[in-house]
This record gives C-alpha cells, structure tokens and sequence, in this order.
C-alpha cells in the first residue's frame, strides 16, 4: 500500500484555488494533477467540485491506469491524458487543464495563440494543437518540448516540471490567450528573433517561480473558509 504524500495533496488544493482566484474555476470541469515522487501514481481531484469548491479530501490518489487507490469518488474522464501523458512524457511533473474564458475562446481558434508581450514568449513553438480532447489525439500532437496544448473549442493543458511551474504557465497562458482573443486581427505580432531570445531572458529570471508565490498568495487571500471568490476573472 503506497504512503499518502499530504504535501503534494496540500500543493495540489492551493493549485486548484490559486487558478480559482484567477477566475478559472468557475464552472464543473477542468483538472490539476502532480506526479507521486518516483512511483506510477499521481494526485488529482475528484470531477464533482470546482475549483472554487476544492477541500483537502477532494484530492485523490490515482495510479497510471486511473484508478483511483483508496477512494470510489470519481475524476473527471479527462482523468486519461493525465496519466497518459505521465507515461509519455517523463520529463512533466504536474498537468493544468482548464476552460477558463478567454483560455477557450483562444482555442475556438483551433491554433497556438499569438504573441503579443515578453512572458507569453514561453509558449513560442512549444505549443501544440491536438486535433481532439482524447489521450489518443494529444499523444499524436504533443512534441517533447511542449508546454501547452491546445484542445480546440474546448481549452487548455499546461505542464510543468513542478507543480508550481504548470500552474503559473496556465495563469500566464490565460493572459496570452485574453490578448489574442482581443487584439484586432491586423495586431502585430512579436519578430521571431525577439520571441527567441525574450523566450530565454523570461525563463532566466525566474519568473515563474515568483508568479507561483504570487498565485499561493491570492488563493490565500481569495478563500473565505468555504470556498475561493475569485479576485480577478
């Protein structure tokens, strides 16, 4: 019988009520999972709450065929790609999916979004488009520098080699995906060589370990006892 990891469950709640105080959290659906340190399981929460809603005794073990190991709640049956992409990818330690707004309204446009400012440089041809919301699709689309993908008329994925780095990825994402939904068509998007080499000068400086504090501090802030209200949508 495998141990409980209290701090990954504990990491996995301020996940989900983080990207609630973004306003990503809203409505049923959309997931957060990390990887059970060197063992074939990983932590993700039940289908029934949102992330607004989310409690410690939401979050459950499962293993690399989605069962779950000491809970008969069930997860979402996006609960495939989870584990699917564990197996694929043994570099990606923590999953985000979610349907925030402009997040789905981006992938309406069934394409990587535009890059318009310095931190969404990251996603600059680390991103792909799968053509379905199946593992069997995203497992086709999914290159192994990837760091998103897009799921069209239906959302995102973010992965990260933390938890922290998947969920800040996902809030930035969202930012990018706002931009390109409202900036006209005729918008000039960002010189290739400029989204290089700003792509290399974001991930140097930490950025997204520091917007990893900024999102725990908000879930913080943004939870009344029972539940997360949203600081910012």
């Amino acid at each position: 019988m495998i141990e409980e990891n209290e701090k990954l469950r504990s990491l996995v709640l301020e996940a989900c009520r983080g990207l609630a105080a973004y306003g990503l959290g809203s409505g049923i659906g959309g997931h957060v999972s990390v990887r059970y340190p060197n063992k074939p399981f990983f932590y993700m929460h039940v289908f029934e709450r949102t992330f607004e809603e989310m409690q410690l005794e939401d979050i459950i073990l499962f293993d690399f065929e989605g069962k779950s190991v000491s809970s008969n709640r069930s997860p979402s049956q996006g609960i495939e790609f989870h584990h699917g992409i564990y197996k694929q990818r043994e570099d990606v330690q923590a999953i985000v999916h979610s349907h925030g707004f402009w997040i789905t309204a981006q992938a309406a446009f069934a394409r990587p979004p535009r890059i318009f400012n310095n931190v969404s440089t990251v996603f600059y041809e680390r991103t792909a488009v799968s053509p379905n919301d199946d593992f069997a699709s995203i497992s086709q689309s999914l290159g192994s520098d990837d760091i998103a993908i897009v799921i069209p008329w239906h959302g995102a994925i973010t992965l990260g080699s933390t938890l922290g780095e998947a969920v800040s990825r996902h809030v930035v994402f969202g930012y990018t995906a706002r931009m390109d939904v409202t900036l006209p068509t005729s918008a000039p998007t960002m010189l290739v060589e400029q989204c290089s080499s700003l792509r290399e000068l974001v991930e140097q400086a930490g950025y997204f370990d520091e917007t990893w504090a900024l999102i725990r501090r908000k879930a913080k802030a943004a939870y009344n006892v029972d539940r997360v209200i949203p600081l910012m949508s």
